[in-house]
């Protein structure tokens, strides 16, 4: 799909080779820019409900309020803060209790990338075709213990706290999301991916798939990939590549600087 001209994305959600139902939710709008995946929380009967809920209510309410709201982070914090509500009502109702789901926005605006993040779905970012960084902060007790200093970066992908969350939409009515801007430059390629999908790849092998291949084939290749290592959990991968931004000279030394 086009993403209004400036670049094109593609998407894709697969149920894996054990779970029983696929949980995951995703959506594109390039026509605004827009991009999420969404991951209910992998044992619980309704997480499928809970990463539906949140995207659509996301993806409602920044499509209602675009062009109204000016300022794009004030329109992703309205945006999630109805997300977070509206999965809250469902979590806390009688038939879907207990629903819960991590959530990982992209929004490109102007000459900028957003992004909204809770949990552990994440988002990737390829400059220039060489500098590749993941760019959200998994929301984990892993995580925690990495902040504390008490377990290495390294370390913490393989340790047993790895998938559990310290934050989720669900648990409780307002939940605050990290935000990530940066500036966007022509040939960025982003990747957001379920833990489904990430778990099977090192940083390198994403890096390789995300230079060599279109979104389309990048997409179909990590699902393929992910279900022959394993397929232990549902898959989700939306990757966006931008092909014309507005970044002048200026801006895309500043880009240099923000992967370097």
């Amino acid at each position: 799909m086009k993403t209004k001209g400036r670049g094109r994305a593609f998407g894709n959600t697969d149920i894996g080779r054990k779970r029983p139902k696929n949980e995951d939710f995703f959506a594109i709008d390039p026509s605004i820019g827009l991009f999420v995946v969404a991951d209910g929380l992998g044992g619980r009967m309704s997480g499928d409900k809970a990463s539906y809920e949140a995207t659509q209510t996301f993806v409602e309410t920044v499509k209602e309020y675009y062009g109204k709201i000016r300022d794009p982070v004030e329109l992703l914090q309205k945006a999630f803060i109805e997300a977070s509500k509206s999965t809250y009502r469902v979590s806390t109702s009688e038939e879907y209790y207990g629903a819960m789901t991590t959530f990982t926005a992209l929004f490109i605006y102007g000459k900028r990338y957003y992004i909204v993040h809770v949990g552990d779905t994440r988002a990737y970012l390829l400059r220039y075709g060489r500098f590749f960084r993941q760019i959200t902060e998994d929301d984990t007790q892993a995580m925690a213990l990495v902040k504390r200093g008490a377990l290495s970066p390294e370390d913490a992908e393989t340790h047993p706290s790895k998938h559990v969350l310290t934050k989720a939409l669900g648990y409780k009515e307002i939940v605050i999301p990290k935000l990530y801007t940066g500036l966007v430059v022509d040939g960025d390629k982003f990747l957001l991916a379920s833990d489904g999908a990430y778990i099977y790849f090192t940083n390198d092998e994403l890096k390789e798939i995300l230079r060599k291949y279109s979104p389309k084939d990048a997409v179909d290749l990590i699902i393929e990939l992910a279900n022959s290592r394993g397929g232990e959990d549902n898959i989700t991968v939306v990757v966006v590549e931008i092909l014309k931004s507005e970044a002048g000279l200026i801006d895309r030394v500043k880009a240099l600087l923000e992967v370097l």
